[in-house]
């Protein structure tokens, strides 16, 4: 009794051990190491080209980890005489594509660097199958939406498939129409989206008519 006692102690121990050790300055500047091997490129194995402007070294374990996309890619490499040693993301720019990377090592952003970058790294969670940078940005987007952005983001939730954002988007668009239906770009964002029109009026319908059915309420109580 007293050997198991014992041993769920020092269990008990060992967890709590763990879970500060995760919290600690050691700890952190161990994740860290990741961050310094995408800065200095050491013993990368592999390029990643850009659109335009130089390739980034990165590692094959590290792509491979983080998107199936890339496992998948990698793993095919495997089985050929002559392995690749470069793999093109043309859809980035160089700037875009080292933001791409550095999340991918270092598993987040500057603010600053996310707000310029959170539509082209949205698209790339959703290609290369990144949940978490998937779920990072779209909390991004959704603590950045006001009517500014509102249909951009909109934009964005429907060629990343987002139920969440285009709920929100479409919501922040019916708070501000006037806003926005005025606003300089909203005619070439009706023109190059015009299914996207189509549920912007169906949403203000819904809306309207279920002011109209409080507003029959609130009369029928009075």
């Amino acid at each position: 009794m007293m050997n198991l006692m014992n041993k769920e102690k020092k269990e008990s121990t060992n967890s709590a051990w763990i879970e500060d050790a995760n919290k600690t300055e050691g700890w952190i500047s161990y994740l860290g190491g990741l961050a310094v091997a995408f800065r200095e490129g050491s013993y990368s194995d592999i390029q990643v080209k850009p659109g335009n402007g130089p390739s980034i070294p990165a590692h094959r374990f590290l792509l491979a980890t983080r998107s199936e996309f890339f496992k998948t890619m990698l793993a095919s490499d495997v089985c050929k005489s002559a392995p690749i040693d470069s793999i093109s993301l043309p859809e980035f720019n160089h700037e875009e594509l080292e933001t791409f990377m550095e999340f991918l090592y270092c598993g987040k952003l500057a603010k600053e660097k996310l707000d310029v970058h959170f539509q082209s790294l949205a698209f790339a969670a959703d290609k290369y199958v990144i949940p978490h940078l998937q779920t990072y940005c779209e909390q991004h987007m959704l603590e950045l939406l006001d009517s500014s952005n509102a249909l951009k983001i909109l934009e964005i939730s429907e060629i990343c498939s987002n139920e969440v954002l285009k709920v929100a988007a479409l919501k922040s668009i019916l708070s501000h129409t006037k806003e926005i239906y005025f606003s300089p770009g909203f005619g070439e964002f009706a023109r190059r989206n015009p299914h996207l029109m189509v549920h912007i009026a169906r949403a203000h319908s819904e809306k309207e008519t279920q002011n109209s059915a409080i507003a029959v309420q609130y009369n029928n109580g009075c």
